[in-house]
């Protein structure tokens, strides 16, 4: 593919341009008749009376609201829908079955509500080789650099230009493109923004992940914590049309929104991803490994189980 040369920053411009008046010159004084000067103090003495009135009948400004905006006009709140205690007691339950009904499996599942920031984690909590869902982080850490100016998406990485290149991690999973970043970046600077992001397992030398850091990191995504607007919009954009669909986005209804980034290895495979029906997000990430080669038609009856659970819960609940 031909290489796309890297273009400089452009900073726009703002030129304000000042136009002549169209009003006219101020035009001669005019003298009214005594008559219109006699009709003017009429209604300064009737406004004045009035208001003597109005004050003296406790109807004056002293029994206006003391708020700014009175509660009539205020905006309502509106509460967002939660999840009830029985379909999280009942989430709970078929999660852990699923983990019990695959003994060979080392599975770990994390879940954020969104809504309400809670969350809820099963299984092995000890962090994994994390695969291609430390992407997440090496695209964010890149991003945040582009927004501090320490790098750009017009300049080249590995052989072609940055934006490219972030696309092709989290679509394809490219890990050329991977490789060339993390080359830029450094484990160095990689730890530092882990670190800072509070992702407490996370190695930079041995790619180690637990699955609720990975939930976290996807936590703070959505509520633009870690990027500015646009560059969540893009990188989320990226995320919804990443490959490696059967797992967690397979099990998710066709109208609702999924964001992800699946990893996978001989004897593992991972998905993270962020579930959005307009109402109830929430994050859901799932690790699995095994001994040996991964059996992959276990593996997707877990993904899937696991998925209809929350799916259940957090959206057909409320439906």
């Amino acid at each position: 593919m031909k290489n796309i040369s890297p273009k400089p920053y452009s900073h726009s411009t703002y030129t304000y341009h000042y136009r002549p008046s169209t009003q006219p010159a101020t035009p001669p004084r005019k003298y009214r008749p005594w008559g219109s000067y006699l009709l003017s103090i009429l209604i300064l003495f009737t406004t004045v009376g009035s208001g003597y009135y109005l004050i003296t009948n406790g109807i004056g400004t002293n029994n206006l609201p003391t708020n700014k905006v009175s509660a009539a006009s205020a905006a309502p709140v509106i509460a967002r829908p939660r999840a009830s205690q029985a379909s999280l007691t009942a989430m709970s339950q078929k999660i852990n079955e699923v983990i019990a009904r695959y003994p060979g499996v080392q599975i770990a599942v994390s879940v954020t509500d969104l809504n309400t920031g809670s969350s809820y984690d099963y299984g092995v909590s000890a962090g994994y080789l994390a695969a291609s869902t430390a992407k997440l982080l090496t695209a964010t850490l890149y991003l945040q650099d582009v927004e501090n100016g320490s790098h750009s998406l017009q300049e080249t990485v590995g052989n072609y230009t940055a934006s490219y290149q972030l696309q092709q991690m989290i679509e394809q999973s490219d890990n050329d493109a991977w490789v060339a970043f993390n080359g830029e970046l450094g484990h160095e600077a990689l730890q530092a923004w882990a670190t800072k992001l509070g992702l407490t397992s996370y190695d930079a030398d041995t790619n180690i992940l637990s699955s609720k850091d990975v939930a976290l990191l996807l936590t703070k995504l959505y509520q633009h914590k870690l990027l500015n607007t646009d560059h969540t919009k893009l990188l989320l954009s990226y995320m919804q049309n990443a490959n490696e669909t059967q797992y967690i986005e397979s099990s998710v209804p066709a109208n609702v929104k999924v964001y992800h980034k699946a990893g996978w290895l001989s004897d593992r495979v991972h998905d993270a991803a962020i579930i959005d029906d307009g109402k109830n997000p929430y994050v859901l990430v799932i690790f699995s490994k095994t001994a040996g080669d991964y059996d992959t038609q276990a593996g997707q009856d877990i993904f899937h189980t696991i998925t209809d659970a929350t799916v259940t819960t957090f959206i057909k609940s409320k439906s």
